[in-house]
C-alpha cells in the first residue's frame, strides 16, 4: 500500500449547526499548510423536521458528485465530522460505498470530532419545550425531529446503521468501508462538560456536556444473548463462551465486517467541551498551552496519517493519552471511564418485548443484596429508553465505580464478578417468559474483575440483543378424543 498524501477536506457540522461554526478550524488547517482553496464547508438543513439523516446523506452524495463533476473536488478527500455530522457520514459511506475498491473509495481519513455515533442524551432534550425554544427560535420552532429520533439513544436508525456499516448479520464475508486501503477513522472527544450557561442542565460524567465518551468511541461491540436454547437458561462465565456457546447457543458474539484486528484511534481531550472542541484556536477551560498543543497535534496526527503502520500507533498512544486524562483521580467524576450498553429483547419470534427488567447482581446475590442494591444506585448513572421502540434500553455504567466500589467489596472468596439477569411480564394468562412459572428469568455473567477477555469494554457502546423464550400452557392446544 502507497503512503497517503494531503488531500482536500471536507467538514460536516452537527445537528443545529452550520458550516459558519467551523470557520476558526478551517482557518487553523489552512495555516498547517492544507490548500485553502480546497476546503469545502456542507451545510446541511439539520433544524427541518422533515429532514432525516438518510435525506442528508443522500444529498451529500448528488454534492459530493456535484463537486467532483466540476473538478472542484478531487478524489480522494479527507472528511471531518462533528457531532451528528458522523452518522451522516456514516450513512453516506455504508448506503453509497459499501464494498467499493480501494481506488474508487471517495474518503482515506474520516476524522470524527466529538461524533454521536452512539446517540445523545440531549437528543430528547431538543424536542422537549426547553429544546424547541433554546435551539428552535430562529427556525419557526422546527428542531429537526427525525434527525432527533435518529440521534436518540440507543435508537433504532443506530441498530441499523451498526449492522451495515460495523457488524456483519449471519455466516460470511460482508461488504465494509474500514480497512487498510479503505477508510481509517479517528475519534477525537473531550470530556469536560460545559461550565457556563444553560447548557450546563444537560450536563453528566463521562461527556463533553453533549456526547459521551462512550457514545463516541466507534470501536463498537454486539452480541446475541439467547435464552431460547435451554428451558432453563444456564448461567455461564465469559470465558467458556466459546466452547459453550456452540452447544448451548447462549452468548453469540457479533461478527464485524472489517478486519478485527483493526481498532479505530481513540483521544479524549480533559479540558474540552462539545462546542470547544471545533476550535483548536482557543484553549478549553482551564487547559494549559501544553495540552492546547496536544489536541492540536492529535488533529493534525490524524489528517497527516500517512501510513497504517502509524494509524496502529496512533491508536496506542491515543489510548495511553486517555488513560492518563481518565485515571489520573479516582475522585474526578467529570472523567471517569464509562460504557453503555443498548439492550434490545425480543421472543423467539424476534418480536419485540416492552415489559421487562434487566437487573445487574452481585455473586450469591440473594445474600448480597446490599452490594446489588449499591450497584444499581451508585454503578449505574442513567437508564434511557428508546421512545420510538420500547424494547430498547440504553444503560450508562460508571467503569471506575464498577472496580473501586462494586468489585473491592465482594466478600473474600466470591468471584468479582457482574451478573445480568432478564425477566419480562408474561404476555397473557395462556402465555409465559421462560418457564411455565410466573416470574421466570434469564442470567448471565457479562463482566469479569480479573478477565482479560471481557465483552463489556471501557469507553464503549455494546449492543446486547436479548431473545427470550416464550411458553404457552398445555391448553392453548388440545387434543382430545372425541367422545
Amino acid at each position: 500500500m502507497q503512503d497517503r498524501t494531503r488531500n482536500q477536506v471536507v467538514i460536516v457540522h452537527g445537528w443545529s449547526d452550520n458550516s459558519g461554526s467551523f470557520q476558526a478550524l478551517a482557518d487553523f488547517i489552512k495555516a498547517q499548510g492544507f490548500q485553502v482553496l480546497d476546503l469545502f464547508l456542507a451545510d446541511y438543513l439539520s433544524m427541518d423536521d422533515g429532514v432525516s439523516i438518510e435525506d442528508a446523506a443522500k444529498a451529500m452524495q448528488a454534492a459530493v458528485d456535484a463537486k467532483t463533476k466540476g473538478n472542484e473536488l478531487r478524489l480522494p478527500f479527507d472528511l471531518i465530522v462533528h457531532s451528528t455530522g458522523g452518522l451522516v457520514a456514516r450513512t453516506w459511506l455504508s448506503a453509497y460505498y459499501a464494498g467499493t475498491q480501494p481506488a474508487q473509495m471517495p474518503v482515506q481519513r474520516l476524522v470524527m470530532i466529538a461524533p454521536a455515533n452512539f446517540g445523545s442524551k440531549l437528543a430528547d432534550v431538543g424536542q422537549t419545550i426547553l429544546g424547541r425554544v433554546v435551539k428552535g427560535w430562529d427556525h419557526g420552532f422546527h428542531t429537526g425531529k427525525l434527525m432527533l429520533d435518529g440521534l436518540a439513544l440507543g435508537s433504532p436508525f443506530q441498530w441499523d446503521l451498526a449492522s451495515r456499516d460495523l457488524f456483519a448479520p449471519g455466516e460470511g464475508d460482508a461488504a465494509t468501508i474500514y480497512g487498510v486501503d479503505l477508510v481509517w477513522p479517528f475519534v477525537i472527544v473531550g470530556s469536560m462538560p460545559y461550565q457556563h450557561g444553560l447548557r450546563q442542565m444537560v450536563n453528566e460524567n463521562g461527556s463533553d456536556g453533549t456526547v459521551r465518551v462512550a457514545a463516541a468511541n466507534l470501536n463498537a461491540y454486539g452480541a446475541t444473548l439467547d435464552f431460547t436454547q435451554n428451558e432453563v437458561p444456564t448461567v455461564m462465565r465469559m470465558m467458556e463462551r466459546d466452547s459453550v456457546a456452540l452447544v448451548q447457543g447462549a452468548l453469540i458474539p457479533w461478527k464485524r465486517r472489517y478486519d478485527e484486528a483493526m481498532v479505530f484511534p481513540l483521544v479524549v481531550m480533559a479540558h474540552r467541551d462539545h462546542a470547544s472542541i471545533t476550535d483548536p484556536t482557543i484553549r478549553g477551560d482551564g487547559e494549559s498551552d501544553e495540552q492546547q498543543a496536544q489536541f492540536r497535534k492529535c488533529l493534525l496526527d490524524a489528517l497527516g496519517c500517512p501510513h497504517y503502520a502509524q494509524y496502529r500507533d496512533l491508536q496506542q498512544k491515543w489510548r495511553e493519552n486517555s488513560d492518563a486524562v481518565q485515571d489520573s483521580d479516582p475522585n474526578d467524576e467529570d472523567h471517569h471511564m464509562h460504557l453503555q450498553i443498548n439492550v434490545r429483547v425480543v421472543d423467539e419470534y424476534d418480536k419485540p418485548v416492552t415489559d421487562y427488567m434487566i437487573e445487574f447482581l452481585a455473586p450469591n446475590y440473594e445474600q448480597n443484596t446490599d452490594l446489588t442494591g449499591m450497584f444499581h444506585d451508585k454503578v449505574i448513572k442513567d437508564v434511557h429508553k428508546n421512545g420510538q421502540d420500547a424494547s430498547i434500553r440504553t444503560i450508562y455504567i460508571d467503569r471506575q465505580r464498577m472496580f473501586d466500589l462494586f468489585y473491592e467489596q465482594i466478600p473474600a472468596g466470591q468471584p468479582k464478578e457482574l451478573r445480568l439477569s432478564v425477566s419480562a411480564t408474561a404476555p397473557g394468562d395462556k402465555v409465559k417468559y421462560f418457564a411455565a412459572a410466573s416470574g421466570g428469568k434469564g442470567e448471565f455473567v457479562v463482566h469479569s474483575k480479573d478477565e482479560a477477555d471481557r465483552w463489556l469494554h471501557r469507553n464503549a457502546t455494546h449492543f446486547l440483543k436479548i431473545v427470550i423464550p416464550r411458553v404457552p400452557s398445555a391448553e392453548v392446544f388440545l387434543l382430545e378424543h372425541p367422545d
